[in-house]
């Protein structure tokens, strides 16, 4: 076993701490961009290789890996959770030994987590959010990886000290998106990192209750630095009231123990966290990570010039602006899809002997070869009639307007001076809808439920809003068994002149 190194630390609240001593020094920006690169090997040799030899190259371009700023600063605030979480929790102090005999009375006498004395952290998580194929999990683990697995001390500085570290723990939401199974999951991560066999003993008869005491209990005891909550969109298949459970109970875990939790999902989340988000965001120390589509800008750039030179053709393709703009075109800024479609691009001019391609070919591809995402791909450009709800991993939403809903600072908008024509109100909201993705028929039905629900609100920006909360909604509560024409209220509205009975005219999707 290696003997731990405890290294000397500048800042005076980590001073005396052997769990955040041991710990490596914190990266500067520079080298965390450096340690993010993944770049593998390429010779200008690999384009004299044989067919099948090249082919099998392709692959290649699914392993790189361009860190972008907003991964940096995903970094930083990581690395902010770890080592001030640890600020609080100094196993040396004796809060700690307070801390340690209160969740072991609960424990004892068969009681809740929220019969645990109240730990008063100073560090919390925060959120990452983003569609599918951004690259959230893979930043994430990359970054994680940096942290040892398990540290064990043995001496602190000449003074005998028996203790096992978990620096980090990351778990996925089970399909079921149950808490039971989150539970189950940390414990079978303890047992791969320490050999316990925690799993076992709690795996059968055991209340919910209890393992989430028990799970308080084990993070506790092993010292665990960070919990990260991946896959946080399944919970939306769970029972209505299981979301809600699950946020509170992190939080709970976060103000009992002290271990600052990060979740990660697609936006599809967003109607998981609006009911308790609030709550949530108040213990959010670092700022929430909102990553929408890459923009067609420098950025994108970087990012298409550091795949562009791995090329296994024959012939070599400069890289250009007009070769850029065709692949945002198609990949419409998500890394995931950009990739595949340049590596299925070059096995094509490969396996058909052309050795070359062109900016077209970029489309031909995608379409040909990845006709499963072109629904997708079609409704995120808003081009066509496209019902996003089948694809909420993707669906685009507005950076601006998910702070001003949900942010603890939100302030309401103040309402047009002068009221907009009756009919308009309706169709400005129906669109502003559709440019986050929902299709005219969906964004129609929420809209007539947004006006009912605020009766003689004339704003179509406000409307829209209510509009849009009732749309994520929908994922964790049972659809209505009645039509909108039941719906209390309704007939008043209509009578107002506030909503269109007559079938909707086609109207075109905008971007807002």
């Amino acid at each position: 076993m290696t003997e731990i190194e405890y290294r000397n630390e500048e800042i005076e609240d980590f001073m005396g701490n052997p769990c955040i001593e041991a710990l490596k020094v914190p990266r500067e920006p520079d080298q965390v961009i450096h340690d993010l690169m993944v770049f593998p090997k390429y010779y200008p040799g690999h384009r004299e290789k044989s067919v099948a030899q090249r082919r099998l190259l392709t692959q290649n371009l699914a392993r790189i890996h361009q860190p972008l700023s907003r991964e940096v600063e995903v970094e930083a605030a990581i690395d902010r959770c770890i080592r001030w979480g640890y600020a609080d929790r100094n196993p040396l102090s004796p809060e700690y030994a307070a801390q340690i005999s209160s969740i072991y009375a609960a424990v004892t006498k068969k009681l809740t987590i929220q019969d645990v004395n109240g730990y008063h952290p100073h560090t919390y998580g925060f959120s990452l959010l983003g569609i599918s194929g951004i690259g959230k999990s893979t930043t994430v683990e990359t970054i994680l990886s940096y942290y040892p697995k398990v540290i064990r001390h043995t001496n602190y500085r000449g003074v005998p000290l028996s203790m096992i570290q978990i620096p980090w723990i990351k778990l996925d939401c089970t399909p079921d998106g149950s808490l039971k199974g989150i539970c189950l999951s940390f414990f079978q991560k303890i047992d791969e990192r320490v050999g316990t066999d925690y799993f076992e003993q709690f795996s059968k008869r055991t209340t919910l209750d209890c393992l989430m005491l028990r799970m308080a209990q084990v993070a506790f005891a092993y010292n665990v630095g960070l919990i990260v909550l991946d896959e946080l969109q399944n919970v939306c298949t769970a029972a209505k009231d299981v979301s809600s459970k699950i946020l509170n109970f992190f939080v709970t875990l976060v103000n009992t123990i002290g271990v600052p939790v990060v979740m990660i999902g697609t936006p599809k989340a967003l109607s998981i966290l609006q009911n308790e988000f609030q709550q949530a965001k108040r213990g959010s120390g670092q700022g929430d990570a909102l990553w929408e589509r890459m923009q067609n800008d420098s950025d994108w750039d970087t990012f298409c010039e550091s795949i562009w030179r791995y090329q296994y053709t024959k012939e070599n393709i400069p890289y250009s602006t007009e070769m850029r703009n065709a692949l945002y075109a198609e990949a419409l800024g998500i890394p995931f899809l950009a990739v595949h479609i340049y590596k299925l691009v070059q096995e094509d001019a490969i396996l058909y002997g052309k050795e070359t391609f062109t900016s077209k070919d970029f489309k031909r591809i995608a379409n040909k070869r990845m006709g499963l995402t072109k629904p997708m791909r079609d409704a995120m450009r808003a081009g066509k009639e496209v019902n996003m709800s089948q694809f909420a991993d993707i669906t685009p939403f507005n950076l601006k307007d998910y702070q001003e809903d949900f942010s603890v600072a939100n302030e309401p908008r103040k309402e047009a001076t002068k009221p907009l024509e009756k009919v308009s109100i309706q169709k400005a909201a129906t669109i502003t809808l559709m440019g986050l993705g929902l299709s005219q028929t969906e964004a129609d039905k929420f809209v007539c439920r947004a006006i009912v629900n605020l009766k003689n609100c004339k704003n179509e920006t406000l409307i829209a809003r209510e509009a849009y909360k009732l749309y994520m909604n929908q994922a964790t509560q049972c659809p209505l068994t009645s039509p909108l024409t039941g719906m209390s209220g309704y007939q008043d509205v209509l009578d107002a002149g506030l909503i269109d009975n007559a079938p909707t005219k086609e109207v075109q999707h905008a971007y807002v």
